[in-house]
C-alpha cells in the first residue's frame, strides 16, 4: 500500500483506477492524507448451472476430438487448412450438442451426456450424432454406407462367424471394365478420397479379473486413390484392393463379394467373443474433380435401435446432478 500527504482539494482522488483504490482519510491534526491499493483479487469461483451445462457439452465434443482429429483435419470445405478445418469441425459440433442439451433436457437426446465418475474411465469415449463433414460436393465416390450384422452371408468363410462389418460398398461392373472406368462411374479421380467413421463399442475380459472391461472409442478410415496404378488396367480382385490406399487406427478389411458384384471396405468386429457392436457410422467424399476441394455433408448416424438403447437414462436432466455436486437429483431441473 503507497501513501502521500494530499496538499489542497485538486489532489484529492478517491475511487478506482485499472486495478488501483484511492481513499483520502482525514488525520488527527485535521490534515487529509490519500492512500492507494491495489484492488483484491476475487477469489470466489462461481458455478451456475448453465457453467456447468456447457462444460458438460464441451466434454462430449474433447472426448469425440481425441480419435477423430485425423477426420477433422479434412473434412470441412471451409476449412483452408488442417488447422482451420479443425477448428470448424469442433465449433460446428459444439454447436450441435449446445442445441441438442437445450432442446432435449429431458429425453429423445442424440447424444450421450456422462456424469462426472465417467472420466478417465475406459469406455470415456462418449457417442452422438455429430457432424462428420460439411460442403457442397453433391456426389459420393461410393454406393452405400452399411453395417453387416452376418458377414458370413455375404463371404462364407467360417472364420467370420460371430462378426460383424461396417464400411463401404462400391458397385462392380458385370462386363469388364477398367480403373479410369470404374473410377469415372463413381465420380471419382485419383486425387480424391472417401472417408468413414464409427463409433463402437466392446468388452476385453481379463483374465484376472472376471468382470470385463468395457471400452467405447471413434474410429476411422481415410481411403486414397493409388495414382501409380495404370488406369487402363483392368478392374480385378487384386488390383481393387490395391487402388484404395488406407489409412486407419484399426485394422481394415477389403474384399470383393464371391458374386463379384461388389467391393467393401471397412472393419469387421468380433461380437461373439468381445461383446462387440457398432453404435453410430457415417462416411463422406472430399474430391478435387473440378480443380478445388469440394466435400460432401455427412453425420454419423445410429446404426440401428440400439444405439437409442445406449443413450437411454443419459439425457442431461439424468446426469446433470453430478455435474452440480447433488448426484442425487434425477431429473435435474432445466437451466435453460
Amino acid at each position: 500500500m503507497a501513501s502521500g500527504r494530499v496538499g489542497g482539494t485538486r489532489s484529492k482522488i478517491r475511487g478506482q483506477v485499472g486495478g488501483t483504490i484511492y481513499q483520502v482519510v482525514k488525520n488527527p491534526d485535521g490534515t487529509y492524507t490519500q492512500i492507494s491499493y491495489g484492488k483484491p483479487e476475487d477469489v470466489t469461483k462461481t458455478i451456475t448451472p448453465r457453467l456447468q451445462a456447457q462444460r458438460m457439452c464441451t466434454s462430449i465434443v474433447e472426448a469425440l476430438m481425441r480419435d477423430l482429429r485425423p477426420i477433422g483435419n479434412i473434412s470441412m470445405q471451409s476449412g483452408a487448412n488442417k488447422s482451420k478445418s479443425l477448428n470448424a469441425f469442433s465449433s460446428f459440433n459444439l454447436q450441435l450438442v449446445a442445441r441438442d442439451c437445450k432442446a432435449n433436457w429431458y429425453s429423445g437426446n442424440n447424444f450421450y451426456y456422462p456424469s462426472t465418475s465417467l472420466i478417465g474411465e475406459t469406455d470415456e469415449q462418449i457417442g452422438g450424432e455429430f457432424l462428420l463433414s460439411s460442403g457442397t460436393c453433391q456426389e459420393n465416390g461410393f454406393d452405400e454406407v452399411l453395417h453387416i450384422v452376418n458377414p458370413q452371408n455375404v463371404w462364407p468363410y467360417v472364420s467370420f462367424i460371430g462378426k460383424r462389418f461396417a464400411g463401404l460398398r462400391f458397385s462392380l461392373s458385370a462386363s469388364p471394365e477398367s480403373v479410369d472406368q470404374f473410377l469415372t462411374r463413381h465420380h471419382l479421380t485419383p486425387l480424391d478420397s472417401v472417408c468413414f467413421a464409427c463409433f463402437h463399442t466392446w468388452q476385453d475380459t481379463d483374465p484376472e479379473n472376471d468382470d470385463p472391461a468395457s471400452y467405447t472409442k471413434h474410429s476411422y478410415i481415410i481411403a486414397n486413390i493409388d495414382a501409380t496404378i495404370n488406369r487402363r488396367s483392368e478392374i480385378t480382385p487384386e488390383i481393387i484392393k490395391k487402388l484404395f490406399v488406407c489409412s486407419s487406427d484399426m485394422e481394415v478389411f477389403q474384399d470383393v463379394s464371391p458374386d463379384g458384384k461388389n467391393f467393401y471396405i471397412g472393419y469387421l468386429i468380433d461380437n461373439a467373443h468381445d461383446n462387440a457392436y457398432f453404435l453410430t457410422m457415417g462416411a463422406f467424399t472430399i474430391s478435387y474433380a473440378t480443380g478445388k476441394k469440394h466435400v460432401t455433408t455427412s453425420y454419423l448416424r445410429g446404426v440401428d435401435d440400439r444405439y437409442q438403447g445406449y443413450c437411454f437414462n443419459y439425457a442431461p436432466a439424468d446426469v446433470f446432478g453430478s455435474w452440480m455436486g447433488e448426484p442425487s437429483v434425477k431429473p435435474y431441473p432445466s437451466p435453460f
